[in-house]
């Protein structure tokens, strides 16, 4: 698989998975997630479900505010977000065929985003679409395809522009590591993952997290 850097090698995927599900946030957006894909495939409408997941972002630190979170749940936006969860409603494998519905996907995209962020809503996005979007702080858009500086804080700068050129790369990423995701998704029993969620744990993990588990196994070496 690749990065902004060059290659990317899933190194000690399975420790990196456990101290991620070790956060409490980590381990009740990953409970919730599968609650709300599981709902899905009863046959809730994804759209009847964003009530439910707006305050569940807050567990992966969001920033949007619950007056955004209003606003999104009344008309014009939640028509935005009917729409917008209906175009993502593909697998990572269906996506690169998408072609006149990128535009749509982008402009519904930008309009979501004013006065909330694009991170704010990939995180709703990995709730209600974990199959094909990531969670797009600036520190995975920067570890994934340099569109932003590397930061040195936990911040969500990025624009939506980035949106469209992180699914590319992100599907084109769990296409080609699909077989070992899979077997990290089998081995992890702390949560219910799919394999493109196993790849956005360790986007988190490779980009950010690592640097909350370091200071843990330096200190037990």
């Amino acid at each position: 698989m690749k990065h902004a850097s060059g290659e990317w090698l899933l190194t000690e995927a399975d420790d990196k998975l456990t101290f991620r599900a070790s956060l409490p946030g980590a381990f009740g957006f990953d409970q919730a997630a599968h609650l709300l894909r599981a709902l899905q495939a009863d046959g809730v409408p994804a759209i009847d479900l964003l009530p439910v997941a707006l305050p569940t972002t807050w567990m992966v630190n969001s920033r949007a505010q619950s007056k955004v979170f209003r606003e999104w749940l009344l008309p014009p936006a939640r028509g935005l977000w009917e729409a917008l969860l209906a175009q993502l409603n593909v697998s990572v494998d269906e996506w690169p065929a998408l072609d006149e519905e990128r535009e749509t996907i982008a402009s519904l995209v930008e309009r979501l985003s004013r006065g909330a962020g694009l991170a704010a809503v990939s995180k709703v996005l990995g709730l209600l679409r974990p199959q094909l979007v990531p969670l797009m702080d600036d520190a995975a858009v920067a570890f994934a395809i340099g569109a932003v500086p590397v930061p040195n804080e936990e911040q969500a700068t990025a624009g939506p522009e980035v949106f469209l050129p992180m699914l590319d790369w992100f599907a084109a990423q769990v296409r080609a590591g699909e077989p070992e995701l899979i077997e990290l998704a089998k081995r992890h029993t702390l949560a219910v993952l799919d394999a493109p969620q196993v790849l956005d744990r360790m986007l988190w993990m490779d980009a950010w997290g690592e640097r909350y588990r370091r200071p843990k196994r330096d200190a037990g070496s």
